[in-house]
């Protein structure tokens, strides 16, 4: 196999697991011939700078982050037109609203008595906060 890789021997290049290192050598018909030194280890890659046999390329002449990375679970968010309970703060009174859409840090509701004009507040529930009361 041709080696068809855009990195050479003495290349600077990225990884996010190990960050800068150095392209020692170049091995032709392996499945990782690339073998990268990083200060204290070493690692290889195939010759379009993937780590394992995912689709993820690791190496690059730049360095980058996972900005936005999360594995955090999204928050499930009522259906639109779903009937929920919104207020500002912890000490004001619920009220009733048509669930709309979840914009930067507020939830978009219309009113019962006015489906044309929205409003925005800060807290919600779909559970009524006064069944038990």
């Amino acid at each position: 196999m041709k080696n068809k890789s855009v990195f050479k021997v003495g290349d600077k290049v990225f990884d996010l697991r190990n960050g800068w290192g150095v392209i020692n050598k170049i091995y032709e018909d392996f499945v990782f011939p690339i073998k990268v030194n990083f200060d204290d280890t070493f690692d290889c890659y195939t010759y379009d700078g993937k780590f394992d046999n995912s689709n993820l390329q690791f190496l690059s002449f730049t360095e980058y982050n996972l900005e936005g990375f999360s594995q955090e679970r999204p928050e499930e968010l009522p259906k639109k037109g779903q009937i929920v309970w919104v207020r500002d703060s912890e000490f004001q009174s619920w009220m009733i609203a048509h669930f709309m859409d979840r914009i930067n840090d507020f939830y978009q509701v219309t009113s019962n008595w006015n489906k044309k004009e929205s409003s925005y507040w800060k807290f919600i529930t779909t559970e009524n906060p006064y069944k038990d009361v």
